[in-house]
């Protein structure tokens, strides 16, 4: 893993499609392929777990580590771009494109709006108002108490990296981001930002996230984040305007499995 980790950490976000715990939970289940040039360079990965692709990136789509096998049958394939025409000629169910941002360190003062402030979350007092904010803001996911619990569980959870955006006058729970850290990168990664339809426009989104990136990169190398290309709410143009930079992207390539 030592290996995989001093990759990463020079390149994460061309490297890996999301935070590197993630990956690293299930190391023992992955089969990790890398080729380097005559200088040590890296010019192809590939990450596999249990015949599915984890990772794959390549410099050149004609040198790569992935068998004709291995294109043709694959269920379920995350690729950066810089490989996707290495599967040009297999035709997969579902094509959703990610892209993939770094902060190394955040240029913009944290500052809540007139009339909102910033509240620490208590997960658990909190439980529910956690569940119907998530929900309400996406169409497509939801979320259950017993979810959201996980992530207290998870082994990067950080207690200070989770803020409420809160309406002073009414007291309404207006917004709500959640990031985490990973001590052994160093790496902090932004997983939740959302703000309640209502209170939409204002730059509560733009708070939270500068909010979160101050509180995060104390003590890490960078902060990364992720979110589908073609989102509705346009998040990549939000992270773009708090100091998050990159061009890359990642494809989530995947059969009915």
């Amino acid at each position: 893993m030592q290996e995989f980790l001093e990759i990463y950490t020079a390149n994460p976000c061309r490297t890996l499609p999301n935070a590197f715990w993630k990956t690293a939970g299930s190391w023992s289940e992955t089969e990790l392929r890398i080729s380097r040039d005559p200088a040590g360079v890296v010019t192809s990965l590939v990450l596999q777990k249990d015949q599915q692709l984890m990772a794959f990136w390549c410099a050149d789509s004609g040198k790569h580590l992935l068998s004709q096998e291995e294109i043709a049958h694959t269920p379920f394939a995350l690729v950066h771009a810089d490989g996707l025409s290495v599967f040009s000629g297999r035709k997969f169910a579902h094509r959703r494109a990610y892209f993939r941002l770094i902060n190394r360190e955040s240029s913009e003062k944290a500052l809540c709006l007139p009339g909102f402030t910033f509240q620490v979350v208590n997960p658990e007092e909190d439980i529910d108002a956690i569940v119907d904010l998530i929900c309400n803001c996406y169409a497509e996911i939801k979320v259950s108490s017993q979810i959201v619990r996980t992530w207290t569980g998870h082994p990067v959870y950080d207690p200070e990296l989770w803020a409420w955006v809160i309406h002073q006058a009414s007291g309404v729970k207006a917004g709500l981001g959640i990031a985490e850290r990973d001590p052994r990168v160093p790496e902090a990664s932004l997983e939740w930002v959302q703000v309640h339809p209502d209170y939409r426009g204002k730059g509560l989104g733009k708070a939270l996230v500068n909010e979160l990136s101050q509180r995060a990169l104390e003590g890490v190398a960078f902060l990364t984040v992720s979110g589908e290309v073609e989102s509705e709410s346009q998040p990549e143009q939000l992270y773009r305007r708090c100091s998050f930079t990159g061009d890359d992207v990642w494809w989530l390539l995947y059969d009915e499995i």
